[in-house]
């Protein structure tokens, strides 16, 4: 074994077929060999008894007793190159040798009674010697042979196993390129969470070498502020075998922080146990002042459709506020009159005072809400009641209702609960659904013109806002489209409004949307979470 170890090692690179090749013709070279009595195994017996017999009568002369022991070498020789045939036939030339010139009577055929033990023993001996030779050479070609294929065998896995590492290098070469060439950095973790590969890309832009990136050190290259979250929604993926996402800042080699969007898959084995952790981070600093630019440009289109929207309102304003203003003259003269009186009349004055403190207060408050909606403010969140939000608007557009002919009713949830968000948005998200909903009713029946405005607990954790008017309604394209910036069904709309009011709604995690009213008209409905906003603005 040790042999064919050693030749298989030295003919690790020879291919199979060359092998067979060779085997073939060490086989060939055996057999030819063997062969070197070409008249086959009857010869074979014939030549080897012969020349045994021949030395025999030559050697008996010194011995008293027969010397038979040449023809056992005879037998042995004529089944080791003759097979079993040459073997018997070898016994049985033997044993008319044997009982011609050896056994008494000697010269003739025949055996004594004295002899005849001896003579059966002999022709005994010589059957197993050529069984015994027979059987052995039989076993040595078997043995040979077995060799020869187990070689073969050790050759072909050789190359197999040889042609299967070389294809796996060249996988890892070409996976190790990919990995380098692609435009991501890209790193692996073990199911601990210790990062134990990251790309040269990767390495790159932090400025720092594997070994400084393994364990939890790769937590220093991301931004102070962001770790905690981080390493938390790390360890929370670990445990749970989710996919790990967000977006934080990496430092850069240079000190510089950049925002990237990081995402890590497990790697599942069989039973679904996880063998190893994947993850990519893409650079998203464009797509983050790209945002940032959006959000004021939102910001600057919302604080101009409040100012369209004043502007269409002007008339009710001046109404809102000659009110108060004309009481205030009214009182103010009144109180004059009541202090020049004989004697003056000081409780009739002192009561006119207060009116007119009261009538200033109001003037003071419309003011204070007009400025509120043309102010260009960051928003600013706080605990407020939706419902009060409501009512100040409906006083606010009563006069612009009577101009228009429209009667706006309030349905309100006198349990509604408190939500946490911007006032002066979510105002501006009113105006725009009510303003939409009285352009809406321009064409209709004076008389059928009516907008309601409702509130309600949708779902036990959410606020549900309503609009509802009596227009000619919407379909199911108009519907979807309504919320497109741009995209307006009035001749002079600029489109805007309700794309504006969707993005407040959903700054405030809720949603906006219409549909058509089955008694004919729109409703526009927006959802508000109670806990969500809350935590969000807390």
């Amino acid at each position: 074994m040790c042999g064919v170890v050693a030749s298989v090692k030295s003919d690790a690179a020879e291919s199979p077929d060359r092998l067979r090749n060779r085997l073939g013709g060490a086989a060939d070279a055996r057999q030819a060999e063997a062969g070197k009595f070409p008249f086959g195994p009857y010869t074979v017996a014939l030549f080897f008894v012969s020349l045994a017999c021949l030395f025999e009568l030559l050697f008996q002369r010194f011995f008293p007793y027969p010397f038979l022991i040449l023809f056992f070498a005879a037998v042995i020789a004529s089944a080791w190159f003759g097979g079993t045939r040459g073997g018997f036939f070898a016994v049985l030339l033997c044993t008319l040798a044997v009982d011609y010139f050896f056994v008494p009577p000697l010269d003739r055929f025949g055996v004594s009674a004295a002899a005849v033990t001896y003579f059966i023993a002999f022709v005994a001996c010589a059957f197993v010697a050529s069984w015994m030779s027979s059987s052995l050479k039989n076993s040595q070609e078997v043995i040979k042979h077995a060799r020869d294929q187990l070689e073969i065998r050790v050759t072909e896995r050789t190359s197999e196993l040889e042609k299967s590492n070389n294809e796996l290098r060249e996988h890892e070469h070409q996976l190790r390129l990919l990995t380098e060439v692609i435009p991501q950095q890209i790193w692996s973790a073990t199911t601990d969470g210790t990062i134990d590969s990251c790309n040269q890309r990767l390495l790159d832009y932090v400025g720092r070498t594997m070994d400084e990136m393994r364990d939890e050190r790769f937590l220093e290259t991301i931004h102070p502020d962001d770790r905690k979250s981080f390493r938390n929604l790390w360890r929370e993926a670990l445990a749970s075998g989710k996919p790990f996402q967000g977006e934080w800042r990496v430092r850069a080699s240079d000190g510089q922080y950049r925002w990237f969007f990081t995402r890590s898959v497990p790697l599942h084995g069989e039973g679904g146990k996880i063998l190893r952790w994947y993850g990519t981070n893409t650079d998203i600093e464009e797509r983050h002042h790209a945002e940032q630019a959006l959000m004021q440009t939102q910001a600057e289109l919302a604080h101009l459709s409040r100012v369209l929207s004043m502007g269409e309102l002007t008339a009710s304003i001046a109404h809102e506020i000659s009110q108060p203003l004309t009481a205030v003259v009214s009182h103010g003269q009144a109180c004059l009159e009541w202090l020049a009186a004989q004697p003056p009349n000081l409780d009739r004055a002192r009561h006119t005072l207060d009116r007119i403190v009261q009538d200033g207060t109001r003037a003071g408050a419309v003011i204070g809400r007009i400025k509120a909606l043309y102010k260009k403010e960051a928003p600013a969140k706080g605990w407020l009641d939706l419902n009060e939000v409501i009512q100040e608007l409906t006083v606010f557009l009563r006069d612009e209702g009577i101009r228009r002919h429209i009667t706006v009713r309030t349905e309100l949830d006198p349990d509604l609960p408190q939500i946490n968000g911007d006032r002066v948005q979510l105002q501006q998200v009113l105006l725009n659904l009510v303003m939409n909903g009285m352009d809406a009713m321009a064409e209709t029946d004076r008389d059928s013109r009516t907008l309601v405005i409702s509130s309600s607990k949708s779902d036990g954790d959410k606020v549900m806002i309503c609009v509802a008017d009596c227009g000619s309604g919407i379909d199911a394209d108009t519907a979807e489209k309504l919320f497109d910036p741009f995209f307006s069904t009035k001749p002079r709309g600029i489109g805007m409004g309700l794309s504006i009011s969707r993005s407040i709604v959903e700054s405030h995690d809720g949603r906006l949307w219409a549909s058509a009213r089955p008694s004919g008209g729109t409703i526009f409905q927006f959802e508000i979470p109670i806990r969500t906003a809350g935590a969000n603005g807390q």
